[in-house]
């Protein structure tokens, strides 16, 4: 159950004061009860070019341009391209991936920064973009992957703590819950054609979560101090901190991989779901 928000008068957050020591000891116990999880994506194929087939993504190699975010620096995409190459590897281990790295390095610092800013603006390659990319990769790889980050929305929200959690239901904590919810848009481009021939929209999402004291305690018991007025963060409330955005688009990248054509693999390498 999320926690309701404070009149507009009131100010944007509540915080709560230390509690007595008992209960310090015993909610620096519940902490071990902290996880983080996934959850499944929501997928949009937009288009699937009818004439690939997994034999030409086999025989041609997939090249990893990079994923962007939209208007933030450069620093955020290394962990998110990390992650669209390892559930690519993962998912699709019978397609050779021409990493990140690699392509940077065949193409230029230069070129591939400019490009990618482009994709990261307009969300699209256009054909003199492909051109420049192509040449280069020219018995490399003949297919191209990029994805753009489109949504990254955080959120906080409270259920109570059960056996499960614990061993020992209590009243006077509750499970604080951080989300974050992330859209990707994914590209995959054939070079030697020319020519866009898969896209999809992609939702997924992570939550981290801790043991907290509650704000409310019923029937007005002493040891929780609710002040109201002054903004804090999230975290100042108890709360845990975010995933990681790359943890968000795990399952959103491996659905992508998962619907590129071709039977997915029975194996699975270690480390993978």
């Amino acid at each position: 159950m999320a926690l309701p928000e404070p009149p507009a008068s009131a100010g944007a957050w509540r915080t709560i004061a230390p509690v007595r020591s008992r209960q310090s000891i015993l909610l620096a116990g519940l902490l071990l009860c902290g996880a983080l999880a996934g959850c499944a994506a929501e997928s949009n194929l937009l288009r699937l070019d009818p004439g690939l087939t997994a034999v030409d993504l086999r025989q041609g190699k997939i090249a990893v341009l990079g994923v962007v975010k939209f208007q933030e620096p450069d620093q955020v995409r290394p962990p998110l391209i990390a992650m669209l190459e390892r559930t690519l590897g993962e998912e699709r281990g019978d397609i050779p991936l021409i990493r990140a790295d690699s392509v940077r390095h065949v193409l230029g610092q230069e070129r591939y920064r400019r490009i990618l800013l482009a994709y990261e603006y307009q969300a699209t390659l256009d054909s003199a973009a492909l051109r420049e990319i192509a040449d280069p990769l020219r018995g490399i790889a003949r297919f191209a992957v990029l994805a753009r980050v489109e949504k990254d929305r955080m959120r906080n929200s409270t259920r109570g703590i059960s056996d499960a959690d614990t061993g020992v239901a209590r009243s006077d904590f509750v499970m604080g819950i951080t989300g974050r919810d992330a859209g990707v848009r994914v590209h995959l481009y054939d070079m030697v054609r020319g020519t866009l021939v898969m896209s999809a929209t992609y939702e997924g999402s992570s939550e981290s979560s801790k043991p907290m004291v509650s704000p409310v305690r019923s029937g007005g018991s002493s040891g929780v101090v609710v002040e109201v007025g002054q903004a804090v963060p999230p975290e100042a409330q108890g709360y845990p901190p975010p995933p990681e955005l790359a943890q968000a688009l795990e399952e959103a990248f491996r659905a992508f991989a998962r619907a590129l054509p071709g039977p997915i693999p029975a194996w699975r390498p270690a480390g993978s779901r």
